[in-house]
């Protein structure tokens, strides 16, 4: 009854994690022990006043018949700074005696939040077990600030300043705009490019963070030069909008991002108005 108690609590545990699962690993309870994460990512959204606080999940393919110490450190590829945009709060990292589920604690700070968003890659490692390959865990921290208004239904698309060839990336007109991935994040589906042709409908993501309109990075458009797609993606600055009011919203981008297709990339403008 232990280990069925033991086996339940993983499914358990791997039902509420959130973040993308890795492909399933057998659990063998009479095989060597491997420590490995779960899931590969995760996003914690941080907020003003909130506790800010993300668990991340480590996993063993057996039973612990032993307290089995673990190491995390902080891969250099990551964007967030340990101590400044958060703190590992877990005093103890180690999967304890009859134990197969253990984690880690990070704490992320708001002042600090980037609105474009941080990562931080933890790398798992040990000395007292076997590691998977399964070894990375990258968290995104996104600085989050309350949303009033719904920012969702039809809207109509107006251009301020055209993108490359000095034309619209998105046929003006009205469109709809649902929620994305993310509570912060909006998403529609427009055509693109109506001076060259009828092409087919391109989505268009960006989130609504802390007054920041974030397009993100590398949305093709399934357009472009020489057989290359454009792709849209942040500009230097960003277009705003009015957390308690949804009657406009500015979208500031970039068309042909590192000028990858037609020639130098442009910073173009929309203007969404609800009907």
């Amino acid at each position: 009854m232990k280990y069925l108690n033991k086996i339940l609590y993983l499914f358990v545990v791997s039902a509420i994690v959130t973040s993308c699962n890795r492909d399933l690993i057998e659990t063998d309870l009479g095989a060597p022990n491997t420590l490995f994460y779960p899931s590969d990512s995760g996003t914690l959204l941080v907020e003003n006043g909130a506790s800010n606080l993300f668990d991340v999940v480590v996993s063993a393919t057996a039973i612990a018949n032993t307290n089995t110490p673990y190491t995390i450190t902080v891969d250099d590829a990551s964007t967030a700074v340990e101590g400044v945009d958060f703190n590992i709060t877990t005093a103890s990292t180690t999967l304890n005696n009859g134990e197969i589920v253990t984690s880690f604690s990070v704490v992320a700070d708001f002042d600090n939040a980037a609105t474009e968003g941080k990562t931080v890659i933890f790398n798992l490692s040990s000395n007292s077990s076997s590691v998977s390959d399964s070894n990375q865990f990258t968290l995104n921290l996104i600085k989050l600030c309350p949303i009033s208004a719904p920012f969702t239904g039809d809207y109509a698309l107006s251009y301020v300043a055209n993108g490359i060839f000095d034309t619209p990336t998105f046929t003006p007109g009205v469109y709809t705009l649902s929620v994305g991935a993310e509570p912060t994040d909006r998403v529609f589906s427009a055509p693109v490019y109506p001076a060259f042709g009828v092409f087919g409908p391109a989505d268009f993501n960006f989130s609504l963070i802390c007054d920041n309109v974030v397009v993100v990075s590398g949305q093709p458009t399934g357009v472009g030069c020489g057989g290359v797609s454009t792709t849209l993606g942040p500009a230097a600055t960003a277009g705003t909008y009015d957390g308690a009011d949804d009657s406009v919203i500015q979208v500031i981008y970039i068309d042909d991002e590192g000028g990858n297709s037609c020639g130098d990339p442009i910073t173009a403008e929309f203007t969404l108005t609800k009907l």
